[in-house]
Parts: C-alpha cells; structure tokens; sequence
C-alpha cells in the first residue's frame, strides 16, 4: 500500500481555526525517532476547530504516520 501523506521531516500541515483565527497543525516525524509521531499545534489554548472534512484529512495523515512507524 503507498503512502498517501508524507510525514518525515518536515511533514506536512493541515488547516484548521484557533482562537486566533485561520492556523494550521503540522504533523512529521524525526529521521532520528521515526517510531515518535510529532504534532506541532498552532495554539496553547487547546481550542483549535476543525471541519469534519479536515478532520477526515487529520485522521488519514495520523493513520499513515502510524503505519510508517509501526514499519521502522
């Protein structure tokens, strides 16, 4: 199965709204801690909205990081 979404350095980011307005999340993984799945978060509030189509977007990304981990 190919990867659909690259999730290595410097991976990808994925729009969504904070309390600040239009942002968006970035998710990848380190060459040097491959099996470590980071997400970098546009706020520190813990509020951040997303579209049922973004989240269907941020539920596939995580599940590719997930398997390219789980293959490291």
């Amino acid at each position: 199965m190919p990867q659909r979404n690259q999730v290595s350095h410097p991976g990808i980011r994925l729009r969504c709204r904070d309390e600040s307005g239009s942002s968006s999340l970035r998710i990848w993984r380190s060459q040097w801690t491959p099996r470590v799945i980071r997400i970098d978060t546009p706020t520190v509030y813990n509020r951040t909205e997303w579209t049922v189509e973004q989240a269907k977007l941020l539920r596939d990304v995580l599940d590719d990081a997930i398997r390219a981990g789980e293959r490291s």
